[in-house]
């Protein structure tokens, strides 16, 4: 494959992306393999296209760009107690305030969610919950 092929196939994928995700776009990012850790955020770009030919986006959270095949868009993060603290981390990122939900469970004190916003007007997310980045900034939550 020439390097202009592949250039003009990245510049298309790029145009692709940037067709059907605009900036702020809640996604899953895996910023170097999709072994790492998940990074969840949203975009922060458009799409482009390196020298080599590779379309990558920059997300919240990450400097430099992250190729597109690294990139898993979402409808909303679904909260469990192994993601909680990347997506705390991802909404104190966005300047948001987060705090342990919590509830006796068997005679303890137990994190079941996450409550997100301050009151009045929080929402809070137990775990199993989809919590939803609108664009404009607001987190909304959708029960499975």
């Amino acid at each position: 494959m020439s390097p202009t092929t592949r250039q003009e196939q990245g510049e298309q994928a790029a145009q692709r992306w940037n067709t059907a995700h605009p900036i702020g776009t809640q996604v899953i990012a895996y910023p170097v393999t999709r072994d790492d850790a998940p990074l969840y955020t949203w975009t922060r770009s458009r799409a482009w296209t390196l020298g080599h030919g590779d379309p990558v986006v920059t997300v919240e959270g990450y400097t430099g760009g992250i190729c597109l095949t690294h990139i898993d868009t979402v409808d909303g993060w679904v909260l469990t107690s192994r993601n909680y603290l990347a997506i705390e981390a991802a909404i104190d990122r966005d300047g948001t305030f987060t705090k342990q939900y919590t509830r006796s469970v068997d005679g303890r004190i137990a994190t079941v969610g996450m409550r997100i916003g301050e009151k009045p007007g929080h929402v809070v997310a137990f775990f199993g919950d989809t919590i939803v980045r609108r664009r404009s900034g607001i987190y909304t939550v959708r029960r499975p």
